[in-house]
């Protein structure tokens, strides 16, 4: 990623603070459980295990493009850091 140039680097760099992750990771955790059991209830009552297959990956493939990208609404709370002080050389 080094020899990328920095406007490409910043896309792929995909900062998000801690308290954004924290509610994506809840929110991603939660939806898949409610996923898995709606795949799995779906397969079962179509006798179809490949409708369940394609529920559950269309449902992971829309988790994906929800969470993966550096969204804006990921670094809503961003972190204020200190600046660098400078050591002096005695």
């Amino acid at each position: 990623m080094i020899n990328l140039p920095p406007s490409v680097q910043k896309v792929l760099e995909g900062r998000i603070d801690p308290k954004s992750q924290h509610l994506l990771e809840q929110f991603s955790q939660t939806f898949l459980i409610i996923l898995t059991i709606i795949s799995f209830i779906s397969s079962y009552f179509s006798s179809s295990v490949i409708l369940g297959l394609e529920l559950f990956l269309g449902g992971l493939v829309i988790l994906l493009l929800a969470a993966v990208p550096p969204w804006p609404y990921l670094n809503r709370y961003p972190r204020k850091f200190l600046p660098v002080r400078k050591l002096h050389q005695t």
